[in-house]
């Protein structure tokens, strides 16, 4: 990577198109709390037949091994808390790194953000503050954290196709649809939800339909 490429792109993985295109559509994938950027980098010999595929890494190392987006935590009734400014900062991060790819490839497309988890958590909450640096959105096994204090109604939406897993006990559907269908009234976001009976996971169907999807972006 290069040395003046923002901060969060110099731990990142690279894959490029293989059709050698001169201004390919980049697919930027936003791993999950605890992994790290060659995690979704192992879908990238399916996705590079079309794309061009950068894997970033999370901001924060956990003790334990592997990345965050931002940090969680517990209260004394087991609900879950989120690190709203850890949260903010990494989409800056990202933010900043988009702004380079538009600088750096004037001729290219805006990166289409692909997260897992968290890493698509995060790519949601990016969407409605920065929609004009990104084409569109692919959230798997994650929510639409309209809790969140900074989170705004965008004023160019972009498309964001959903992916849900009804045994998902990481992330439930309980707590994933109806976040979605909030974004959708509060923000008009522009939606497409698909459920899937799989865990916390991307199961052969989805990444099928996902796929189809991304292929359908470039029509």
């Amino acid at each position: 990577m290069d040395l003046t490429a923002p901060d969060a792109l110099r731990d990142s993985r690279f894959a490029p198109c293989k059709t050698e295109e001169a201004n390919p559509q980049e697919i930027w994938l936003l791993h999950g709390y605890a992994s790290h950027q060659d995690d979704l980098f192992g879908f990238a010999p399916y996705l590079s037949k079309t794309f061009a595929i950068r894997s970033l890494r999370a901001t924060h190392p956990l003790d334990f091994g592997g990345y965050a987006w931002y940090a969680l935590s517990f209260d004394e009734r087991g609900i879950r808390h989120t690190n709203e400014e850890e949260a903010r900062d990494s989409i800056e991060r990202v933010a900043d790194a988009l702004r380079w790819h538009a600088h750096a490839f004037p001729e290219s497309p805006r990166p289409i953000l692909l997260g897992f988890s968290q890493g698509g958590i995060l790519s949601n909450a990016l969407a409605t503050l920065y929609p004009d640096l990104i084409r569109s959105v692919a959230a798997i096994a994650s929510y639409f954290p309209v809790e969140w204090a900074f989170i705004q109604s965008p004023l160019h939406p972009v498309p964001h196709w959903v992916a849900i897993g009804t045994e998902d006990g990481v992330v439930p559907s309980e707590l994933s649809l109806p976040s979605y269908e909030k974004a959708r009234e509060d923000f008009g976001i522009p939606l497409e939800v698909h459920t899937y009976p799989m865990p916390h996971t991307i199961s052969p169907a989805c990444f099928s339909d996902l796929l189809v999807w991304l292929k359908n972006q470039l029509a």
